[in-house]
C-alpha cells in the first residue's frame, strides 16, 4: 500500500505570517538565546525539543536504519513502499532530517515491516534536566567526618 500525500493550505493570516517573519528576522539579527526568547515570549518552553528528545528520535531511527538493511531493503523500496522521496528517507537515516513527523517514521517503519510504537519509562530518582537528559539530584555519598 503506498501512501498518499495530502497537502493542506496555509491556514494562516496574513497578519499572523508578517508577525512570523518580523520574529524571524528579529532573531537572525540579534540571535538570542533559548532563555531570553522563552522570556520575551517568542517561544513557547513547551514546543522546544531538548537535546535528549532528539537523540531519543535519531536512536529510534538508527534502530529502524539497522532493521532495514538486516532484511537487505533498498532506500530506494523503502521510498516506493512509504510514499516518500528517497531524498527524504536518505536524510531520515543520516540525521538531516530534524524533527521528522510521527506520520514520516510510522511510514518508514511500515515500509519495512514494523510498526512504530511509543514506550515511556519513569526516570526513578532521576530529574529532566534542561537539555532533556536525565540527571541524578546530587547527594553528599563521600565519608563524613566527625571532629
Amino acid at each position: 500500500m503506498k501512501a498518499v500525500r495530502v497537502f493542506r493550505a496555509n491556514q494562516k493570516t496574513t497578519e499572523e505570517r508578517v508577525r512570523e517573519k518580523a520574529i524571524r528576522d528579529r532573531i537572525q539579527e540579534t540571535k538570542p538565546s533559548l532563555d531570553a526568547l522563552i522570556q520575551s515570549g517568542d517561544c513557547d518552553p513547551d514546543a522546544v525539543m531538548t537535546m535528549g528528545m532528539y537523540f531519543d528520535i535519531q536512536r529510534a531511527i538508527q534502530g529502524l536504519k539497522q532493521d532495514r538493511k538486516r532484511s537487505g531493503i533498498s532506500i530506494g523500496e523503502v521510498a516506493e513502499k512509504s510514499g516518500l522521496d528517497r531524498a527524504v528517507v536518505s536524510r531520515l537515516e543520516n540525521g538531516k532530517q530534524d524533527n521528522p513527523t510521527i506520520a514520516t517514521l510510522m511510514r518508514y517503519a511500515a515500509a519495512i515491516g514494523k510498526r512504530f510504537l511509543w514506550s515511556f519509562e519513569d526516570l526513578a530518582n532521576e530529574t529532566a534536566g534542561r537539555n532533556g537528559k536525565a540527571v541524578r539530584p546530587r547527594t553528599n555519598k563521600g565519608p563524613s567526618r566527625v571532629g
